[in-house]
């Protein structure tokens, strides 16, 4: 066994990427999900150039690959007068291998990881159990754990708070959740049915303008996607009825077929970031620390960006090669500045575009859209943007923090 050891609390795509990062480096890695098992539900579907790139290490990307769907464009369209912009992912051949969106669930990214991890002889991945208290000195971080046997004590060097917009280890420590929730909820619904045969110019991700109802449609290996706004006067129950579900599909797909629901889902929309990203020995990462709109599928790829991000700073303190303090301050003030100066800006920037009610205002931000379209420079710098790789060349991935 390792002489080094970190706890992660949650066992998500975020969690098990750092345990997968960690592991690899011969680190001790306990990790505690409070689920029963692996969660199936699909969630976030979009992995980004930039996202690709850092899990290259991993040795994951062949398999993702082969997993997903590969989409080189993505399309912005007006739901009365059609398309507006469409960003080609092509003009990023030069700058990245992986000039795409791949279009892959969280879920089936869990699955990889989980396999991955599970014969690790430094990994121990333990399911139905909660965190329910935490105490840290200038040592090690000790957690109380509630297990189907009872309550039990671990201690590690590290604790990572990896469980998700609710942590538990963030309201332990006692940070806020600086932000806003929008008042409308998100409805996603997902189908086995081809939406290209009723709109056949669409790509396989597209953001559909309409200051009553907007759309994003998303293809994935199981299904079609659709996610739209639910008004705060409708409640959950009405949201998620059949017939509300096919009167949707319906109107957005201009037809009056009826589809097969594989997946439904509603959920809140926020905005919010953590006034710190750790205390002590507890760090915290992915949604735990930062929360957004789903416009621009960043959410899933922020949180790993963190993990690794992470995971490079505690090898570097592990070797004894780093400052304590200097390392973890860095990695809070540049993780912040990403959630909120790039990821913020931008699924704040795509949901207007797609809920503007001003027709004069609507009309000239579509124009802006699609000025960068077609202008392949602004282009470019869009997609460089949009797919991660922008924050990373400008703010870096877990520099020391003597680097400029």
């Amino acid at each position: 066994m390792s002489k080094h050891s970190v706890i992660i609390v949650g066992a998500g795509p975020v969690g098990l990427t750092a345990a997968k990062i960690l592991s690899q480096e011969g680190i001790s890695v306990t990790v505690f999900e409070k689920s029963p098992t692996p969660s199936k539900e699909w969630r976030a579907s979009t992995f980004h150039a930039g996202t690709l790139e850092l899990l290259e290490s991993t040795g994951l990307v062949e398999e993702m690959l082969q997993l997903g769907i590969v989409e080189d464009k993505v399309q912005y369209r007006d739901r009365t007068t059609g398309t507006f912009a469409t960003f080609d992912f092509s003009l990023i051949k030069e700058e990245t291998k992986y000039p795409y969106r791949l279009q892959l669930p969280q879920s089936t990214y869990v699955k990889v990881l989980n396999e991955r991890l599970k014969d690790c002889a430094n990994v121990d991945i333990h399911y139905s159990t909660e965190v329910v208290d935490i105490q840290q000195n200038e040592q090690d971080v000790t957690v109380k754990v509630q297990t189907p046997q009872g309550i039990e004590t671990f201690s590690a060097d590290y604790l990572l708070g990896a469980d998700g917009a609710r942590s538990t280890i963030r309201k332990l420590l006692d940070l806020s959740f600086e932000g806003y929730t929008l008042e409308q909820r998100f409805l996603l619904v997902g189908t086995p049915v081809a939406f290209s045969d009723y709109l056949p110019d669409i790509t396989k991700v597209n953001y559909i303008s309409d200051p009553e109802q907007f759309l994003f449609i998303l293809k994935v290996p199981e299904a079609w996607r659709l996610l739209y706004p639910v008004p705060a006067s409708v409640s959950d129950e009405v949201a998620l009825d059949d017939e509300n579900i096919q009167r949707t599909l319906q109107g957005a797909l201009k037809t009056t077929d009826s589809f097969p629901i594989i997946e439904r889902m509603i959920y809140r929309v926020h905005q919010r970031v953590a006034e710190k990203f750790y205390k002590g020995r507890a760090i915290l990462l992915g949604d735990a620390a930062h929360i957004n709109s789903p416009m621009g599928g960043l959410g899933l790829n922020n949180g790993i960006h963190d993990a690794v991000d992470l995971s490079r700073r505690l090898i570097r303190i592990f070797e004894g090669n780093s400052d304590v303090e200097g390392e973890l301050d860095k990695y809070s003030n540049v993780r912040r500045k990403v959630a909120i100066d790039y990821v913020k800006q931008i699924t704040e920037r795509n949901t207007n575009v797609l809920t503007e009610r001003d027709p004069e205002r609507r009309v000239q931000l579509q124009q802006e859209y699609a000025e960068q379209a077609n202008d392949p420079e602004a282009a470019r710098a869009w997609i460089l943007r949009s797919t991660m790789i922008a924050s990373v060349r400008e703010q870096g991935i877990g520099e020391p923090p003597t680097a400029v």
